[in-house]
């Protein structure tokens, strides 16, 4: 996928897409910092959606949703911390591989 700084660049723009289109956010109101539930708004069931379409897009499933991980950029960090080693899951949106 090329280097490190590239797949964050990757993993950051996809996974903000996936959740500020979902949660009908403007691109400014996610941050590094944002919290999805408190400061997003984001409830249960939006949780349960974006893990899916987060472990759709790629290959990483987000069963805990608990901690750190709904903190913007730790999550983006957990998605590359294991995300699999020939990049994304298989429905990555087209042009982004």
């Amino acid at each position: 996928m090329g280097t490190e700084a590239d797949q964050y660049e990757y993993v950051y723009r996809t996974a903000k897409k996936l959740i500020t289109d979902y949660l009908r956010l403007r691109e400014d109101e996610l941050q590094p910092e944002t919290h999805i539930v408190d400061d997003a708004g984001a409830d249960s069931l939006a949780l349960v959606e974006l893990g899916f379409q987060i472990s759709e897009t790629f290959g990483v499933p987000i069963a805990d949703t608990s901690g750190n991980k709904l903190v913007f950029k730790h999550l983006v960090q957990h998605i590359i911390d294991h995300m699999p080693q020939d990049g994304p899951g298989p429905h990555a949106p087209k042009g982004e591989h």
